[in-house]
């Protein structure tokens, strides 16, 4: 005969494994969530300060640990623990995003992960408006070099643009089409006809929209194209003419 007491108290067991195995994976399951959220604050690095503390205020405001930054030690015992926790885990989060040879730019007497932020943000903000302004003045003489060819001119304007886009600093170069514009722009008399064309187009363009476009004729694939067949034509021409001087 089944022993009925016995199986009521196995059912029990058994709900009550299953309770502590489901607790136990959805803490590791928050455990893995929490390293995959810190594992996406970038580095620090000289030059990331702006992105570095966008992704590290993110990731601690949905992690519910941003109180510390957002108000003063409070007196409550009730407060303070929760307040703790957030001071302390937001300090650990910055210290691992930090390279070692960075940590020694907070002072050993900061406490707080609000004057930890602030020791950070006082010292890589200088270093941000110093690299800021030259990359400012970088776009400002950014130049065709002679003879180097058309990808390599969109490329070194693409890495500006990615250097601009990093600092937060306005950035044209980051819409191809106002890129390949630029490029045009900056291109030498060799290229004449290209430039005469892409001049044809831009008058075309003001007729029919009823105003000047904004890098809105060719893409920077469509660029490289053309300055590949106008290269061929004048490789093609040089050759004629050198031919023309033997004979």
């Amino acid at each position: 005969m089944v022993d009925c007491s016995k199986l009521l108290w196995y059912s029990i067991s058994l709900s009550q494994y299953l309770k502590r195995l489901m607790t136990f994976d959805a803490q590791l399951l928050g455990y893995t969530s929490s390293l995959s959220n810190v594992d996406s604050i970038p580095m620090l690095s000289g030059s990331n300060f702006s992105e570095w503390k966008e992704h590290l205020l993110l990731v601690l405001a949905l992690m519910d640990l941003d109180l510390s930054l957002m108000t003063e030690r409070p007196s409550s015992p009730k407060e303070l623990k929760h307040w703790d926790r957030s001071n302390r885990v937001s300090i650990m989060i910055m210290k691992i995003r930090i390279p070692q040879g960075f940590r020694g730019v907070v002072p050993d007497d900061v406490t707080t992960a609000k004057d930890f932020l602030a020791s950070l943000e006082n010292f890589f903000a200088k270093n941000e408006e110093a690299e800021r302004s030259r990359v400012q003045a970088e776009s400002s003489s950014m130049s065709y070099i002679e003879n180097e060819n058309v990808r390599e001119l969109i490329m070194r304007m693409k890495t500006l643009g990615a250097k601009r886009k990093r600092l937060g600093i306005n950035n044209s170069f980051s819409n191809d089409m106002m890129l390949a514009h630029c490029a045009v722009k900056m291109l030498p008399l060799q290229y004449i006809s290209l430039k005469n064309v892409y001049s044809c187009l831009e008058g075309k363009f003001v007729n029919e929209n009823g105003r000047w476009h904004t890098g809105e004729i060719w893409s920077t694939k469509e660029l490289i194209s053309r300055c590949d067949m106008e290269e061929e034509t004048l490789r093609t021409e040089i050759a004629d003419e050198a031919r023309k001087r033997e004979q």
